[in-house]
């Protein structure tokens, strides 16, 4: 189970670009949003956001990208088009996360989670802003790792990991073995782990045309 570094659609028509230049030509930029609002808004779904926050932040960064391609001109790299949308894209998930307080961690489950992460970089910043950086990061990662497995995965690892009951009272209740227990538990941990690194990496770089 991996994540894709951009989202999923398909390789963008370069001569789009160029005739969204002209930002009266509502066939090209119809096109783009057909091309590309369905993949924005499962990404966004897929991070746990609500259907209305993910609407909200299709339209968003459309606004974003009528701007850049503006503001651009000649100077627009085509196949950049899906990395730059992707990064546009975190950047607002992210933001939607630090403004919602519902989907902050409880200062437990953070403690626990951040066992399983490299820890963050200070890069400059303070140790105020580290640490609220890293608690979104890593209720983000939790999101996305959830979207990746099965309902019944995700309540095996949510009851182990996260409330804290036995390996074997857990295999009770699931009618399962603990060995199965552990092995879910240590994927799920692994998928959350690529993700919060992919967001250490990749997503958290300023979009660039």
């Amino acid at each position: 189970m991996t994540f894709t570094p951009v989202i999923d659609a398909p390789t963008t028509n370069a001569q789009w670009l160029t005739a969204a230049r002209d930002l009266s030509d509502n066939k090209t930029w119809e096109q783009l949003a057909t091309t590309y609002r369905a993949p924005i808004l499962n990404h966004c779904t897929k991070s746990g956001l609500t259907p209305q926050e993910a609407e909200e932040i299709a339209q968003e960064t459309f606004c974003q990208l009528a701007v850049q391609i503006e503001k651009a001109g000649t100077r627009w790299e085509p196949k950049t088009l899906r990395s730059w949308l992707t990064d546009v894209v975190n950047r607002h998930i992210i933001h939607c996360f630090k403004k919602n307080a519902h989907q902050h961690l409880s200062p437990k489950v953070l403690t626990l989670v951040q066992q399983w992460m490299d820890p963050l970089s200070e890069d400059g910043i303070s140790r105020e802003d580290r640490i609220e950086a890293e608690s979104h990061l890593l209720a983000l990662s939790l999101n996305r790792a959830r979207s990746q497995v099965s309902a019944r995965h995700w309540q095996i690892f949510d009851t182990y990991e996260l409330q804290g009951l036995s390996s074997q009272e857990v295999a009770r209740h699931f009618n399962t073995s603990h060995f199965n227990v552990r092995l879910i538990a240590h994927r799920i941990r692994k998928v959350a782990r690529q993700s919060y690194n992919r967001l250490l990496s990749q997503e958290m770089i300023i979009p660039k045309p």
